[in-house]
């Protein structure tokens, strides 16, 4: 029989990254979003009570920032493309530490607004590069796994970040949320230095013919990637289970339910816990179109069963029953998050053609954001009507139908998207302009 300290060592290091550029942009993820889950808890309280903002101020402020930063994915992606996706992605970094240091200049709304937009830029065109940077370390399953060991990260920085966060909240003075941005600004720094140990990938070469080598694809090639755009779609649909986690919850929990307000924080670490543990198992596979696209359908029906779940603790009065539906119905939303973030991880590398990542991400990464930028005022006006207990339970249901319909959609559109990857003249390619004397 294997001895038990070995099997348990070959778990642990499977869920750990890979030595080289693997264990280097792990590092480099752990750091910055430690310093992000720093910022995030503080950030309102900073720009209220130090800065001198209003709520609304701060909300439209941010909103407007968002938007704008969604312009930037698939411009800064073309450019890691062009020049090299780690370079890119590391004057990205060093970008956002610039922009969030200057939140401490900020006395202003539309100072706020343009730091904020500064930031928002910065952000979005470093998780383009970045993409890119993780669509050269490695192919097929190596790039997914890479991908689910990083959103473990992820999860892992942003509770450290926000459990050292309840020093500054205790504290609750400008001088201890100064110091927390000036913490967050240099760990953006501070994640820019493990790049060094990623190799450089070659940056695409845009002369075709002999002696020219490969060609790269045409300039706004993805805009015209209908089948991948459709793709884009629907996994941005089906990520609203984000939304659903950040906003919709706690505020259903608090209002719809007879749970207690401690069983906010305990579902939602259970969660975090689930996503680090199971990340990297639920994503194996995922590395080939067909089981990607299939994770992201099985996601859709999990989700919905999740949320039906959660939406039965409007109909009982007993709080150790609602914490129990409230515990199930996290598992089941949990397992969909897994599946629905793997398949998705896999489907936008794999659609993409080589030598492009940098532009499809950030082209795919839209799908997302605009989800993101709708989803609070769908989840609060579905899931959290007013007026009997039914509509807002028939609000879940109708949200999970609508998601798993998408996710339903999303192995033929893979199938379609794959042909056309295999065949890339049957994307259009504009006419060639005619030079004038």
């Amino acid at each position: 029989m294997p001895d038990a300290k070995a099997v348990r060592g070959g778990r642990i290091r499977a869920l750990l990254p890979a030595p080289g550029a693997p264990r280097a942009l792990a590092l480099s993820t752990l750091v910055g979003q430690t310093g992000s889950g720093l910022f995030l808890p503080v950030s309102a309280l900073f720009f209220t009570r130090s800065v001198g903002l209003a709520p609304t101020e701060v909300g439209m402020g941010l909103a407007v920032a968002g938007l704008i930063g969604l312009a930037a994915a698939v411009p800064i992606g073309r450019i890691a493309d062009r020049f090299g996706p780690r370079g890119t992605y590391a004057v990205t970094l060093l970008g956002q530490a610039a922009a969030t240091a200057s939140f401490a200049l900020v006395h202003s709304l539309w100072a706020f607004m343009l730091v904020s937009t500064v930031a928002a830029l910065a952000q979005r065109g470093g998780n383009a590069a970045r993409g890119a940077v993780i669509g050269n370390v490695g192919t097929g399953e190596e790039r997914v796994r890479l991908r689910a060991v990083l959103k473990s990260v992820t999860n892992i920085g942003l509770s450290l970040g926000t459990a050292l966060a309840a020093l500054a909240l205790a504290a609750d003075s400008r001088s201890a949320y100064l110091a927390v941005v000036f913490v967050n600004a240099a760990s953006y720094v501070c994640a820019a230095l493990p790049l060094l140990r990623v190799p450089p990938a070659a940056a695409a070469s845009h002369k075709g013919g002999a002696g020219g080598g490969p060609s790269a694809p045409p300039r706004r090639a993805v805009l015209r990637d209908r089948p991948y755009t459709l793709v884009t779609v629907l996994c941005g649909i089906t990520s609203i289970h984000y939304d659903v986690l950040s906003l919709a919850l706690p505020l259903w929990i608090a209002g719809h339910s007879s749970a207690p307000q401690w069983s906010i924080s305990a579902v939602i670490m259970a969660n975090t816990v689930l996503v680090v543990l199971l990340q990297v198992p639920f994503s194996r596979g995922t590395g080939v179109v067909p089981t990607a696209a299939a994770a992201v359908r099985r996601s859709g029906w999990v989700l919905w069963a999740g949320w039906a779940v959660i939406a039965c603790t409007a109909f009982t009065d007993s709080a150790p029953v609602s914490v129990l539906l409230l515990v199930a119905g996290m598992v089941l939303h949990t397992a969909g998050e897994l599946w629905q973030s793997a398949g998705s991880y896999g489907l936008s590398y794999e659609l993409a053609p080589a030598g492009s990542h940098g532009e499809y991400q950030g082209f795919f990464s839209l799908g997302r954001g605009a989800t993101a930028a709708l989803a609070p005022m769908v989840v609060t006006t579905v899931c959290l009507a007013d007026g009997p207990d039914w509509r807002p339970v028939s609000g879940w249901l109708l949200l999970g139908l609508v998601v798993a319909a998408a996710s339903a959609a999303v192995p033929p559109a893979a199938r379609r998207a794959e042909r056309a990857a295999a065949a890339p003249d049957l994307i259009p390619t504009p006419l060639p302009v005619r030079e004038t004397a």
